[in-house]
């Protein structure tokens, strides 16, 4: 017969007081290190440290909904101590009231810590046993919740693997199994940790095996990154062009019609000066960022404010806005000097910015900060010539892996982002948001440009390393030398999501595994009691 727990000994008030508190504790104070572990702190090394608190204190619940509870409660804080950023737009430009604005942002972090409790009740359920083969399967719960938060609740921001981003011996393991992946590393050496504390004082031996196993799920991909092995392909040094980075800081929301006149002029001459520095390069592309002085791409002569630009032979990627149906489109439109054009929709929308989630399910009508948009139907890439093919994301796209993977099939050798990170004000939002395309590049193999309104604007390289910014709040002009993309496919391009659904059947396994030993328990004890009467 298999025991759920072994008999615990009697102790006092005190230290059954203390049993009880602790895990919450524990729960508090992981979603607390996590947070540090993020922008505007950085700490990465307690990411590890929040993952072993958070696990001990699963592990340690005496029922599964404690368990549940406890993942819940850290994911709700962790969400929203490392998110709370965004409620800058709500009260800044929305006119919410402070409190108010809070409220909603804990509110939306709360569900989406659902797949955070969800991890805690898998871990609580299948390592129940000692010793459980569920422990094996921790790292996989953790896949498997960040995937469903990614990929179902389409909110996969600040994934464990965004802590240790600028950590190439960690995160160019993302080239294997997306960024995915390296958050399994990270869950795997921390349950190895917990695995051995609560083993050694009976098992010395067993406890030393769960900790060198926990590190060398860490280290095998880490090594294999340092030697090279997952060293990204070499770009094609012929094929290289002068991009011509604009952040000209135009305002977001005011009533200053004149505001806006000038914050087009400024970038008009920035990109003048930019193709004066890059005047010896034989491809240049100017690129300006998502912003309020988009370009109406349904007004006739449009292209004839970039005339400046297009008449010196260069092409020119810019936001622009386009009517459809009773809203609009946020679109990348690329311009080439002969006068062809080349255009794709932003596919996944920012919820509350550009559309409210599940909104016609709502029985009152709550309103976006910008008019309501429209997704795209479909996800093209943009040619310039036979060698440079643009893959660009529009703002919050940067979160979605499978998006880019999509782009890099469809032949893209560059990767873009045009974004607004100007909405959340001087708030760590933009270097969270520019750690997600760290890992778009690696898992893709292309260099990332990233073009935003008021910072952080960043060139990126093939292998995720940060190779110039031009900081928040700081109108200029950047030439930035990017050379596409050579032939050839990172893993992760060719296998895509595959490690998640590895993980994905490995836990429905283990419950099933799970489920079968509660039903042979069962019908052992059912056939004792019939045999005993």
């Amino acid at each position: 017969m298999e025991m759920a727990s072994a008999a615990k000994p009697k102790t006092g008030r005190p230290a059954a007081w203390w049993a009880g508190v602790s895990p919450w504790l524990a729960a508090v104070g992981s979603a607390g290190l996590l947070t540090l572990a993020f922008p505007p702190f950085g700490f990465w090394p307690l990411a590890f440290v929040a993952l072993v608190l958070l696990l001990w204190a699963v592990t340690s619940a005496e029922r599964l909904v404690t368990a549940g509870l406890l993942g819940w409660l850290f994911g709700a804080l962790f969400y929203y101590g490392s998110s709370w950023w965004a409620t800058h737009s709500l009260i800044v430009y929305g006119g919410i009231a402070t409190p108010v604005a809070h409220v909603l942002i804990g509110v939306a972090a709360v569900l989406v810590a659902i797949p955070t409790a969800l991890f805690a009740l898998g871990v609580h359920l299948t390592t129940l046993r000692e010793p459980s083969p569920g422990w094996w399967c921790i790292p996989a719960w953790w896949c498997v919740c960040e995937w469903l938060r990614g990929e179902v609740l389409a909110f996969g921001w600040n994934p464990l693997a965004n802590a240790v981003a600028l950590e190439p011996w960690l995160a160019r393991a993302a080239r294997l199994g997306g960024h995915y992946l390296v958050g399994a590393m990270v869950t795997a050496f921390a349950a190895g940790v917990v695995y051995a504390l609560r083993q050694w004082p009976h098992r010395p031996v067993r406890a030393l095996r769960g900790l060198a196993a926990g590190t060398l799920a860490l280290l095998l991909p880490s090594l294999a990154a340092l030697t090279g092995a997952l060293r990204p392909p070499e770009s094609d040094r012929e094929a290289g062009v002068a991009v011509i980075a604009v952040q000209p800081c135009a305002p977001i929301l005011t009533k200053v019609v004149s505001a806006y006149d000038r914050a087009e002029a400024r970038q008009m001459q920035l990109a003048l000066e930019g193709l004066r520095a890059a005047s010896d390069s034989a491809r240049r592309m100017v690129i300006f960022p998502e912003s309020q002085i988009a370009l109406d791409a349904d007004r006739p002569g449009a292209e004839q404010s970039l005339r400046p630009l297009l008449s010196q032979g260069v092409w020119v990627l810019t936001n622009a806005t386009r009517r459809v149906g009773d809203g609009f489109a946020n679109t990348a439109l690329l311009y080439a000097p002969d006068g062809r054009t080349a255009e794709y929709q932003k596919v996944h929308l920012m919820p509350f910015g550009e559309y409210v989630p599940l909104g016609r399910y709502l029985p009152v009508e709550l309103p976006t900060l910008a008019v309501e948009a429209r997704p795209g139907k479909r996800i093209v890439t943009l040619p310039v010539t036979d060698d440079l093919r643009l893959g660009v994301g529009i703002c919050f796209e940067s979160a979605f892996p499978s998006l880019h993977r999509a782009f890099r099939q469809q032949g893209a050798t560059v990767l873009v982002n045009l974004a607004n990170d100007g909405w959340f004000g001087r708030t760590p939002g933009s270097e969270q948001h520019l750690r997600h395309l760290i890992y778009r590049a690696i898992e893709t193999g292309c260099p990332v440009v990233r073009v935003t309104n008021d910072g952080i604007s960043a060139l990126i390289d093939a292998g995720g390393q940060v190779r110039d910014v031009i900081p928040q709040g700081q109108p200029d002009v950047r030439v930035w030398p990017v050379f596409p993309a050579a032939s050839g496919m990172t893993p992760y391009v060719v296998v895509g999501d595959l490690f998640a659904w590895s993980c994905l059947v490995a836990v429905v396994g283990m419950l099933l595994w799970r489920l079968w030993t509660r039903i042979r328990f069962y019908t052992e004890a059912i056939t004792d009691l019939v045999a005993g009467e």
